[in-house]
């Protein structure tokens, strides 16, 4: 039931883009492992989520959301530039082990990651790393790190 919503909601959030913004779907592994999306919301500023499965401080259902800063800074490369990025969002763990099975860790996140771009065919490689700040069960601070494809359209 959870995935249909997740679904409505990439459907709903893709035919609310501009034109000129690239949207992108596709999986991420690391920690956490799992689907990921980009979402552009303008030239400059994406949406960023996962639907995936943490395994290092937490195991569970991990779900996050990201607001993007996109092209922070540029580095030239022979083919096409690779773009650095950040943002700030939130993230929710369902924990499924461990003395806080049942539990929830929810809190802020900050990424900061790097992306690739290729044309043929439309694809977007990436590498983030990100902290989080949890805020429940209790106080604690996680760093997530995960490289990625996701085809563009």
């Amino acid at each position: 039931m959870r995935l249909f919503f997740v679904v409505v909601l990439l459907l709903a959030l893709l035919g609310l883009q501009p034109a000129q913004a690239d949207n992108a779907l596709g999986v991420v592994v690391g920690d956490p492992t799992g689907i990921s999306g980009r979402f552009g919301v303008s030239s400059s500023n994406s949406f960023e989520m996962a639907l995936a499965y943490s395994s290092s401080h937490y195991e569970g259902l991990h779900i996050h959301g990201t607001y993007l800063w996109d092209n922070a800074r540029n580095f030239r490369t022979t083919a096409s530039p690779l773009e650095m990025y950040y943002g700030l969002g939130v993230r929710l763990i369902t924990i499924n082990k461990g003395e806080r099975d049942g539990s929830t860790a929810v809190g802020p996140r900050a990424p900061l990651g790097l992306l690739y771009k290729i044309n043929n065919p439309n694809l977007e490689f990436f590498g983030e790393v990100s902290a989080t700040v949890d805020i429940t069960p209790k106080t604690d601070v996680d760093l997530d790190i995960g490289i990625g494809v996701r085809v563009r359209f």
